[in-house]
C-alpha cells in the first residue's frame, strides 16, 4: 500500500471516545485550513460507527467555521433515529468548544426491488484517451493551476481532459469533468470506501462555477467557501477503481454558487450524487 493511501484510512479512522464521541486529526494540504473533504469524510467515519447493517445512502451537511489544522476535532454523533428499515444520526463537530460543521445523515438495510434505474451517461466520457494525469498539490481545485505529471506519493490519481486546444480556442466547456482513484488498494471495508468517497466529493464541485464565469484559473481574484455540501449514495462504491465526475455549475449569483456532481464507476452506471453551494466573491482590488 502506498504510504500516503495508509495516512488517508489513517486520517479517516477515527479514535473512539465513548459510544457516540470520537476524535480526528487533520492533514494540512497546503491551504492553511482543514480541507472541507476531511471534515466531511471523518463525520461520515463517525456516524458509521454508530450504526450496524445498514449502510450510509444520504449525508447533508453545513461547514460553520473554517477548522485549524493544528487542533484536533471533536466529533458527537447523536443517535436521532433507528426505525425498521432506516436510521439517521446528527453529527456535530467542534473545535475549542466552537461548532465548525454538522451533518445529519441516513442509513438503510440493504432490500431487493424489482425497479432499477440509472440515468444513462455517454460512455465516450468514460475514456481516458486524450486525458492528463495530474498532481493534486497543483490541482486548480485544491491550490493553483499548474499541472504536472502524477507522483506516487500521494494518496489519490486524477486525470483531467486534454482541454490545452480548447483553451487556446476559447471554447472551454462549462462542465468539469475528472476521474479519480486511490493511488493504492484499499481494503474491502464499504464504509471505508463510503468516506473516502465522501472525501473526494469535495474536489472540484466548488470551483467548477468559476468556468462559466471565466475565472476558472484566477483563484488569487476570488474568494471560495463551501456553505453547505451534500451526497446522495445511490450503489456500492470501489474507490480504488477509477470513478468519473461530472460536475455541472448551476447559478452564481448574489455571492453564491451551486453545483451539482454525478459520480459513475467505469461501466457508466451512477454510484453516488452531489450538490454544494458556496461563497464566491471577487476580491476587492
Amino acid at each position: 500500500m502506498v504510504a500516503k493511501v495508509a495516512e488517508l484510512i489513517n486520517l479517516l479512522q477515527l479514535e473512539q471516545i465513548d459510544n457516540n464521541s470520537f476524535l480526528g486529526y487533520s492533514q494540512d494540504i497546503g491551504t492553511g485550513k482543514v480541507f472541507g473533504g476531511q471534515v466531511l469524510g471523518q463525520a461520515v467515519s463517525a456516524a458509521q460507527m454508530t450504526v450496524t447493517d445498514r449502510k450510509i445512502h444520504s449525508a447533508h451537511a453545513y461547514f460553520l467555521r473554517p477548522g485549524d489544522v493544528r487542533l484536533p476535532i471533536a466529533y458527537s454523533v447523536e443517535v436521532t433515529r433507528d426505525g425498521r428499515t432506516y436510521s439517521s444520526r446528527t453529527v456535530t463537530a467542534t473545535q475549542q468548544g466552537e461548532t465548525i460543521f454538522t451533518m445529519m445523515c441516513s442509513f438503510q438495510k440493504e432490500e431487493s426491488s424489482a425497479l432499477d434505474y440509472s440515468r444513462e451517461i455517454d460512455k465516450s466520457l468514460l475514456s481516458h484517451e486524450n486525458t492528463i494525469e495530474v498532481n493534486l498539490e497543483h490541482d486548480p481545485g485544491i491550490g493553483h493551476s499548474d499541472r504536472s505529471k502524477i507522483s506516487d506519493g500521494l494518496p489519490f490519481m486524477i486525470r483531467y481532459p486534454d482541454e490545452s486546444q480548447n483553451i487556446e480556442q476559447g471554447t472551454i466547456e462549462t462542465f468539469e469533468r475528472f476521474w479519480v482513484k486511490t493511488n493504492g488498494e484499499i481494503p474491502k471495508t464499504p464504509e471505508l470506501h463510503y468516506s473516502i468517497l465522501a472525501y473526494t466529493s469535495d474536489f472540484k464541485l466548488l470551483t467548477s462555477n468559476l468556468r462559466p464565469v471565466g475565472y476558472r484559473f484566477q483563484l488569487e481574484k476570488i474568494i471560495l467557501a463551501t456553505i453547505c455540501h451534500s451526497i446522495w449514495f445511490h450503489r456500492d462504491v470501489v474507490i480504488d477503481d477509477w470513478l468519473f465526475t461530472l460536475c455541472e455549475p448551476l447559478s452564481v449569483n448574489n455571492g453564491r454558487g451551486i453545483s451539482k456532481g454525478s459520480i459513475y464507476n467505469k461501466q457508466g452506471i451512477l454510484v453516488a450524487s452531489t450538490m454544494q453551494e458556496g461563497v464566491i466573491r471577487k476580491i476587492k482590488e
